[in-house]
């Protein structure tokens, strides 16, 4: 079994929170996930409780998965050395991003438990640069998507531009408020994922504006469903986005002008790009980094 420590996870208020690191554990056999007891615990409870579940666990435990840097990954690494059993940590992005930057028990801690754990794994390129910084190298394991859950329909005969990113300044929701005509996300309506195939195809454009990008999953949705992505050129979504072929990178700005020259794309061609994303394979290449780090034979 593999424990599977994450702070993210959907809630009734927050459905989208964490709904990729739920997808990573959906119908994978022997894993096991702790998480927060109940929502709004404090910080100085929540952990140590989290390591408590940890280390009560019972069964044969393989590993411990720990999902972004810190603090989790903290958790992870006490409870993996203390069960005698490897370590994975997930970085997210915004876990290490600027972390030179942090205050210094941040810095310190952020470095400790990459160099520390038997195995760091992130989502692209771009968060791989930050790991690296530190002297590790990095697993590039990009989240994937559950393709069965989006169907290619024609186009919407009216142009319409969705943006998915909330009230998120690095989301670029001012770029959004500009230039779509439906906007959702977290603090302005926070969608259901059974709601995002239907609401990406009553649009022809999906709108990610980001400022900084780890990954990009709202992209990876997007070309799933056939419609074209007009994203900024940064981060995650320039490994996701490939331009001219399933959307546009802006490195200049002007997305208005990006959105006026999205071309008359085919839906079925777009889609045909995102199988490299599914998650099917995202859950084979863990299994993969999990048969190496940690083999059945000998745990």
């Amino acid at each position: 079994m593999i424990l599977v420590l994450t702070r993210i996870w959907p809630t009734a208020e927050r459905p989208s929170l964490g709904a990729f690191v739920r997808d990573r554990v959906r119908g994978v056999p022997r894993m096991a996930v702790i998480g927060p007891r109940r929502m709004g615990l404090p910080w100085p409870l929540l952990y140590p409780a989290m390591l408590v579940d940890a280390l009560r666990a019972t069964g044969p435990v393989r590993g411990v998965e720990a999902h972004v840097v810190i603090p989790t990954g903290l958790v992870g690494l006490v409870a993996a050395r203390l069960r005698r059993v490897p370590l994975m940590v997930y970085a997210h992005g915004g876990d290490v991003r600027g972390w030179r930057s942090k205050p210094l028990p941040i810095r310190w801690l952020t470095r400790f438990v990459v160099r520390h754990a038997d195995r760091v794994v992130t989502n692209s390129e771009d968060t791989a640069a930050n790991i690296r910084e530190m002297g590790v190298e990095p697993v590039i394991a990009p989240p994937g998507v559950d393709l069965g859950r989006f169907s290619v329909r024609p186009r919407p005969e009216q142009r319409r531009v969705l943006y998915l990113g909330g009230r998120n300044p690095r989301k670029g929701y001012d770029v959004a408020c500009e230039l779509a005509d439906t906007l959702v996300g977290p603090w302005l309506r926070d969608v259901d994922p059974e709601e995002v195939p239907e609401l990406i195809a009553a649009h022809d454009v999906v709108l990610v504006p980001s400022i900084a990008e780890p990954f990009g999953i709202v992209a990876v949705e997007a070309i799933a469903s056939g419609r074209w992505v007009v994203a900024s050129a940064v981060g995650g979504l320039r490994d996701i986005v490939v331009d001219g072929v399933n959307g546009t990178l802006v490195a200049d700005g002007d997305f208005a002008g990006a959105l006026a020259r999205v071309p008359d794309y085919d839906p079925e061609a777009v889609a045909a790009t995102a199988a490299r994303h599914s998650l099917d394979r995202w859950q084979a290449t863990m299994a993969e980094i999990w048969d190496d780090l940690a083999p059945l034979s000998g745990g």
